[in-house]
């Protein structure tokens, strides 16, 4: 076979910015009332934030949260100084001057958190966080919080629900009624309770500002149901060989698939070094045309095998095979993992492309 033009070998990451702020203009949508700001910690969810942030700020975000300082310096400086910035991680000692001086505002979640925010001095704003029922991280409700926080420049209320993307589970009640009231201690003071799915949850839950995340992403916040998100990222993993796989014989590390019939197989570049999860196999699949592929075989380091039999167009290396797109979620339930681990486990070997300008 002749080739006339380079074959491509690496994976490409196509993000599309249209579709991060139909997204975002979607959950501002279901927030009503509630202004609505935006996650962007583990850099955009792995979908870069030098990219999302600003399109999002163009879109009308104003508050938007990060995990660490240092995710929270780097937003700073794409955002500029018209946002605010939180750190849902907190403060740790020696990094109270540096938020201080890029405006970062803490999430002050346990007593030490307060303590050295309060002995920093300057009264620049903080948010506290108050645990609800997650026991995850978060103050616990009593005297003591209320007179260590009296002197607090406090500009946001929080708590995070643990349950949200099961509408009907109880604990989503409790946390709102505790989170209700909790506010009563602090009047005047903005809230913020709702993630993705918890702007599913309607009015009761939205409170002054809403925090969605993986929606943005196009990651479904409910495990079931819920509204139509745009796909946003979507990989096109350049297929290296196709060849025919013979009755009897086997594909990839362990023997562990064994062809029932002889079957037309296209190795592809894509590994889990690139964020396709080991597990995403068997049960997983890629698109060809819009067609599902499913994978066998165990997928590697940099390959995964595709069965490509039921194709009838033509198929030859150079071709593409697409994972996730509007399949992300069906691949992270194939893979027993969350969509947004799919997201943020994604690869440095991509060559990213972005698509569309957010406007």
């Amino acid at each position: 076979m002749s080739v006339d033009a380079p074959l491509p070998s690496a994976p490409r990451l196509i993000i599309d910015l249209d579709a991060v702020r139909a997204n975002y203009q979607l959950m501002a949508e279901h927030s009503g009332i509630a202004n609505t700001g935006a996650a962007i910690k583990a850099d955009s969810y792995g979908l870069g934030m030098n990219e999302i942030a600003p399109l999002l700020r163009d879109a009308g975000c104003s508050s938007f949260f990060c995990a660490h300082v240092s995710e929270a310096m780097t937003a700073r400086q794409i955002l500029g100084h018209d946002v605010e910035i939180f750190v849902l991680n907190g403060v740790c000692f020696g990094e109270a001057p540096l938020m201080r001086q890029k405006q970062l505002i803490p999430v002050l979640s346990t007593p030490e958190h307060i303590a050295l925010w309060g002995e920093a001095g300057e009264n620049a704003p903080a948010a506290l966080h108050f645990d609800t029922g997650m026991n995850r991280l978060g103050l616990a409700f009593d005297e003591n919080i209320m007179t260590q926080t009296k002197d607090l420049n406090l500009n946001l209320l929080m708590s995070h629900l643990a349950c949200a993307s099961e509408p009907a589970h109880p604990l989503n009640q409790i946390q709102c009624k505790r989170f209700e009231d909790i506010k009563k201690a602090y009047p005047g003071l903005r809230a913020s309770l709702a993630n993705s799915a918890g702007v599913l949850l309607g009015k009761a839950y939205h409170h002054d500002l809403t925090r969605p995340g993986i929606a943005l992403y196009g990651g479904a916040p409910l495990e079931e149901g819920g509204p139509a998100l745009t796909p946003v990222a979507r990989i096109e993993a350049p297929i290296l060989q196709v060849c025919v796989l013979k009755k009897g014989e086997t594909v990839g590390y362990g023997a562990s698939f064994t062809a029932p019939e002889d079957m037309r197989i296209a190795t592809a570049a894509i590994g889990y070094a690139d964020g396709l999860p080991r597990a995403a196999s068997p049960g997983g699949f890629g698109r060809i045309a819009g067609q599902a592929v499913p994978l066998i075989g165990r997928v590697s380091m940099d390959l995964s095998v595709f069965d490509v039999s039921a194709l009838t167009q033509p198929l030859q290396a150079g071709d593409t095979v697409m994972v996730l797109g509007g399949d992300l979620d069906a691949l992270a339930k194939t893979a027993k993992t969350l969509s947004y681990e799919i997201l943020t486990g994604l690869g440095p070997r991509f060559v990213r492309e972005y698509k569309g300008n957010g406007a």
